[in-house]
């Protein structure tokens, strides 16, 4: 019988499980999704007086994502948390100690392959920000490694675009004397060996710290090794190959697994690239998934909506034979005549623009397209009729940016795979001689494959012709 099979061999083992602590609890909420509740247990609270120091202690971190927390009574107190459109991980902290006694991670509604498909679309413009906050339990193995190896890749790129060579000390034979030539080892090694014109020479040449150089190449080649098995993915492709291209600019050379960096946030570009290199090393959540805590991190996935639609008007703009204008590129002042004022300006996201006709897109990541489909305008919530009235008169405001003949204002929101069917709503607004339209269009948040990209861009062809 082997040793584990004994009874002392088994009450060993059962004292060592007892002996490993519990692993901390992860909240898990999508965003703009249903409220998660927060009892008091999970953050080692106990009583009915620990709610605001609890909010006191983790303001910070909810604000981050954009989280709001009420009072809920319901089955005792506790805390209820509404996601918004931000997605990432916090720490919640102990309202008593101030220790991490839990962690919150908000997913994105579309799943990760969307998201991944959105952000290989729009080449990582919009990129999670890392750090800032202690470890989140249980997130390192929630989050695919293509999310957070951007920014790092990005700390990299900062790194070497921003390099500054010093001397380094090299030691080689030369044909001609260079720096300070070492006549004893000539005289005792090459002379008797028959190398008279080869002279060991040692000089300092001007070149990157070997040292750092060898972090990069290490850290680069564990990203490459992660994002290997996702490589069919679009995310994955596209990380691979500016890791590629990032090696290749280096040239081969030594490789040295980085130590973690405990320097000063902000510290300038090697500051930034140490930091990230650590975090690989430390395998938290980049580069590896063996610890479970990972890092803090959060992502404005409305951002990202935004660069989202506007690539997509991009390619739609020759199909329509019309000119787009990219996100940015038009802001209109309110010239104030008072000392009262408010808002400066307008800023539409993106457009079309054809022969006395204008298209004003706005981009909206919410559920209102969803919710007045399936309950009616007069099934919404009033904040929700608040917030979707605001839109509209925003919308109908860039109307009367372009003066021509024929004006469309599109409210652009996130479609479910689900509501591909549903029609888009369209209504009319008297003008004098202009035509103004405003439409409720849904587009898909990632394409599945290329044919859905066409049929999607078919579709938003005709319901601009119509």
């Amino acid at each position: 019988m082997s040793r584990g099979q004994t009874r002392k061999g088994r009450t060993r083992a059962e004292r060592a499980l007892l002996a490993i602590p519990a692993a901390k609890p992860l909240l898990r909420a999508v965003d703009h999704g249903p409220e998660v509740r927060l009892d008091p247990a999970l953050v080692g609270a106990a009583g009915d007086r620990w709610v605001e120091p609890f909010l006191d202690a983790n303001r910070a971190h909810l604000d981050r994502l954009g989280v709001q927390a009420r009072v809920d009574t319901r089955g005792g107190l506790g805390v209820s948390l509404q996601p918004g459109p931000r997605i990432g991980a916090v720490p919640l902290l102990s309202p008593s100690t101030r220790r991490v006694a839990a962690g919150l991670l908000v997913a994105p509604r579309f799943h990760w392959s969307a998201l991944g498909a959105v952000l290989g679309s729009t080449g990582f413009s919009t990129e999670p920000a890392l750090g800032g906050a202690p470890l989140v339990p249980g997130s390192a193995r929630e989050v695919p490694p293509w999310l957070l190896a951007s920014p790092v890749l990005r700390r990299i790129e900062g790194l070497l675009e921003h390099r500054k060579r010093g001397f380094v000390e090299r030691s080689e034979h030369r044909a001609s004397p260079r720096g300070r030539v070492d006549w004893s080892a000539w005289a005792r090694r090459d002379v008797p060996a028959g190398r008279w014109t080869q002279l060991p020479c040692h000089f300092p040449d001007p070149d990157d710290d070997p040292h750092l150089m060898a972090t990069v190449r290490w850290t680069l080649g564990r990203l490459d090794d992660e994002l290997t098995p996702l490589g069919h993915t679009g995310p994955a492709r596209l990380l691979r190959s500016r890791v590629a291209d990032l090696l290749a600019r280096i040239g081969p050379g030594l490789q040295r697994r980085p130590a973690p960096w405990d320097g000063p946030p902000g510290a300038g570009w090697l500051a930034e690239a140490l930091q990230a290199m650590g975090w690989v090393a430390e395998e938290r959540g980049l580069g590896g998934a063996k610890s479970l805590d990972g890092l803090s991190w959060d992502l404005a996935v409305d951002e990202l909506w935004e660069c989202w639609v506007d690539g997509f008007l991009a390619d739609l703009a020759p199909r329509c034979g019309m000119v787009a204008i990219r996100r940015g590129q038009t802001r209109r002042r309110l010239n104030w005549h008072t000392p009262t004022a408010s808002m400066l300006s307008l800023i539409p996201d993106a457009g079309l623009r054809g022969p006395d006709r204008m298209v004003w897109v706005d981009a909206k990541y919410k559920a209102h397209l969803q919710l007045i489909g399936s309950k009616g305008w007069a099934g919404l919530s009033p904040s929700t009729r608040d917030a979707h009235r605001a839109d509209l008169h925003q919308a109908l405001a860039y109307a009367s940016l372009e003066s021509v003949g024929q004006v469309d204002s599109v409210l652009a929101y996130p479609q479910l795979a689900s509501d591909a069917w549903r029609e888009p709503g369209i209504a009319t607004v008297s003008a004098g001689r202009r035509r103004v339209r405003l439409l409720l269009a849904g587009l898909p948040f990632g394409f599945r494959s290329e044919d859905h990209r066409q049929q999607t861009l078919t579709a938003w062809r005709e319901l601009l012709a119509a």
